[in-house]
């Protein structure tokens, strides 16, 4: 007796599993297909929209009056929010380029690498200029004659540069070859000052 209830009981289990696997197979879509179990066919065919108070003849938004599929009825309003003045505003004022003289050196060579081919970029190139910087047309790079302040001696047989680094943003002390004049690449004040059309 007790071995028939333990073979009973395995063969029970045998079961149990051979049913949980089939549940994913083809035999499993019976239960779609008899549509006797509603969570499972919620799951498989989902939920008709129109129960849910959607109009989906309407040719409006459907997310302005649809709150939630737990909502109760549709939504009536939209939520309230208070917008910022700031948002109001027209029109942003002009940048001028007047205002690059106040600018920090690292803003200017934002301006300069990051907008190409744009007016601001040669008023930022105008004003490194008037900073003493230069620009090396070969090396694309900007330089700075070192002076007695930077704490470099002023009596030198070779000139010593500052370049800034895109890389790191940061002003460093050039080490590369000097070989070849280093001045013969760097572009003229005349070169890179702003000209507007029509002006005399």
């Amino acid at each position: 007796a007790t071995g028939a209830t333990g073979a009973t009981g395995a063969d029970g289990a045998a079961a149990t599993d051979k049913d949980k696997q089939n549940q994913y197979g083809l035999l499993g879509l019976l239960n779609v297909i008899r549509m006797t179990d509603p969570d499972l066919n919620t799951l498989a065919l989902g939920s008709d929209l129109t129960t849910l108070g959607l109009n989906l003849n309407s040719s409006k938004c459907l997310y302005s009056t649809f709150a939630s599929p737990w909502a109760d009825g549709p939504s009536k309003t939209e939520p309230q929010y208070q917008l910022p003045l700031c948002y109001y505003m027209q029109q942003t004022p002009p940048l001028k380029h007047a205002h690059l003289q106040k600018f920090q050196l690292e803003t200017l060579f934002h301006i300069f690498y990051a907008m190409p081919k744009d007016l601001l970029q040669a008023y930022a190139a105008q004003e490194l200029y008037h900073r003493d910087w230069r620009y090396h047309m070969d090396l694309k790079l900007w330089f700075r004659r070192a002076t007695a302040s930077d704490g470099v001696p002023a009596h030198q047989q070779q000139p010593t540069y500052f370049y800034f680094d895109i890389n790191s943003w940061e002003c460093r002390l050039f080490a590369g070859n000097m070989h070849g004049n280093l001045t013969a690449g760097l572009m003229s004040e005349e070169d890179v000052r702003v000209r507007v059309s029509g002006a005399k």
